[in-house]
């Protein structure tokens, strides 16, 4: 038995889903334990792709049980879209999805207000994904928060939100006129409340169960280490905490339970929306990244902005979460560049003494391969300079490589 969590170590969108995939061969569970539908993981099997948004990766393997935590906020329209897609695909999900009842539960007022507050910040919008996330995490704080046993008595909830409702317009909010659109969403939100019914447990008390029957648990996080709330690139971060020691709490585990902390890195760094990229490029290489790596944010849509690998960035997700190994993906994106850069520290001061808007990276350069490496899968068949990029990586952060993803592909993968 082992339990392992998989975590981002940079501004999300890391490539998680490739490495919790491949780690499901030998997993019977999977758990989610923060973050809702602004979470984005795209899964390649064979030819048909397939982005996640709340249920864990491990969804695609139909012998994995998924846990829902209670650290999440969950969005019951946007879910059950996400359970219906997957039967399309011949996925099938009776039995395999387990919903905290002590989760949280995004509503279309949530949905409102992001979008209208992130509107009214104009230029200094932060970029959430306008799902809500934000809002609900608020109410949750304030203990004013609908959670998920709540949907097991609808009569009761209609009237507890037809009155946030009108709170929320009568204080402006929310305009008046808003409010026959809202009306009409919570006819859909009412009708998804009902269907993930079944779905509801004191998951807790499951994932304690599965623990004493010994077997292999995988925890998913979502985002990445510098979105967190306390420990990220404040205030253009999330509105949960995305590293490992939300993952107790998350999930209502011990920290003896874990056994193993997995941190996944692009080869290069990224970023969607606003917010302060030391090491970002705004020049061809910039571009290449962007158009060779394909970097369109899987829940936005938007165009991820794309610069060198951050190891004094990398260094601090290390120290924060305990990583005991990490996984490089994208390796291959890298492939056609003559030289490549990682920035090894901050020549000012180190983060979070400085400010990352006033980082100034200090690089070394280093060959590239200029060949494809993507149908490569030893270690030592890879090109003596791609081998040297990832010792450097491995050197830097001071913890070694298990995984290396070179492609979308199930099987371009690597595992040391």
């Amino acid at each position: 038995m082992s339990i392992s969590a998989v975590l981002g170590g940079q501004w999300g969108d890391e490539g998680k889903g490739k490495i919790i995939d491949s780690l499901c061969e030998n997993s019977e569970v999977v758990a989610r334990f923060q973050g809702g539908a602004n979470a984005g993981h795209t899964i390649l099997v064979g030819q048909e792709e397939t982005i996640l948004h709340q249920l864990p990766s491990g969804i695609i393997r139909e012998n994995v049980d998924c846990i829902l935590g209670t650290g999440m906020v969950i969005d019951p329209v946007s879910l059950i879209h996400e359970i219906d897609n997957l039967k399309k695909h011949g996925i099938r999900t009776d039995g395999r999805i387990h919903i905290s009842l002590l989760a949280h539960v995004v509503t279309p007022i949530h949905k409102t207000l992001d979008a209208s507050r992130e509107a009214s910040l104009g230029s200094k919008a932060i970029g959430t994904t306008k799902r809500g996330i934000g809002p609900c995490y608020s109410d949750k704080i304030s203990r004013s928060g609908v959670r998920i046993k709540d949907l097991k008595n609808l009569s009761l909830l209609k009237i507890k939100l037809e009155e946030k409702l009108n709170k929320t317009i009568s204080k402006g909010f929310i305009p008046e006129s808003d409010r026959k659109y809202l009306l009409k969403e919570f006819d859909d939100f009412y009708k998804a409340s009902e269907n993930i019914s079944p779905f509801i447990e004191d998951t807790s008390s499951l994932i304690h169960q599965y623990i004493s029957e010994e077997k292999n648990i995988l925890i998913e996080g979502a985002q990445g280490t510098l979105l967190d709330i306390d420990y990220g690139s404040y205030p253009y971060v999330t509105s949960s905490n995305t590293v490992a020691g939300n993952v107790c709490t998350g999930l209502g585990i011990g920290p003896k339970t874990i056994d193993n902390i997995i941190g996944v890195f692009k080869a290069y760094t990224t970023r969607v929306g606003a917010g302060p990229f030391p090491t970002e490029l705004n020049s061809h290489e910039g571009d290449y990244l962007q158009r060779r790596g394909n970097e369109f944010g899987a829940t936005t849509h938007r165009k991820r902005r794309c610069g060198w690998f951050d190891a004094a960035l990398g260094k601090y997700a290390v120290k924060i979460n305990g990583f005991n190994s990490i996984a490089i993906t994208k390796l291959d994106v890298l492939d056609d560049l003559e030289e490549i850069k990682i920035c090894t520290h901050y020549e000012n001061g180190s983060y979070p003494f400085i400010e990352l808007n006033e980082a100034v990276p200090h690089y070394i350069t280093l060959p590239g391969w200029s060949r494809p490496i993507n149908n490569i899968r030893k270690f030592e068949n890879l090109p003596s300079q791609a081998k040297e990029y990832l010792k450097t990586i491995e050197e830097l952060l001071e913890t070694p490589i298990s995984h290396i993803s070179l492609g979308k592909e199930r099987n371009q993968i690597i595992k040391i």
